[in-house]
C-alpha cells in the first residue's frame, strides 16, 4: 500500500542472531537484501514505503530490532517506545 506523496526510502535494520533466522527463514519484504549474518547480529535493507503497518511489524519484534536508517524511522520507533514507556 502506498501511502499518498509518499516515496520508496531505503530502510536498514539490524536484529539479535536468533531472530535473524527467523527473519531469513521468512523475509519481511520483496526488496530484503541481508548485509550482515554473523554471531552479533543480523542486519538487512529493505526498498519501501514506510506505512503505518510497516511501523507496527517493526515494533513487534520489541527488544530484537533496531532501526538503523532512515533517521525519520529512527526517530518514530524511539517516540513510540518512549511514549509506551511513560504509560508506566
Amino acid at each position: 500500500m502506498r501511502p499518498e506523496n509518499a516515496v520508496v526510502e531505503e530502510v536498514k535494520l539490524s536484529f539479535t542472531p536468533k531472530q535473524g533466522k527467523y527473519i531469513k527463514s521468512l523475509p519481511l519484504h520483496a526488496t530484503q537484501k541481508i548485509i550482515i549474518d554473523n554471531d552479533d547480529e543480523f542486519v538487512i535493507t529493505l526498498s519501501i514505503f514506510i506505512t503505518y503497518d510497516f511501523i507496527q511489524e517493526i515494533l513487534q519484534y520489541g527488544d530484537e530490532v533496531k532501526v538503523i536508517k532512515p533517521d525519520s524511522l529512527v526517530k518514530t520507533i524511539k517516540q513510540i517506545h518512549e511514549n509506551a514507556l511513560r504509560r508506566y
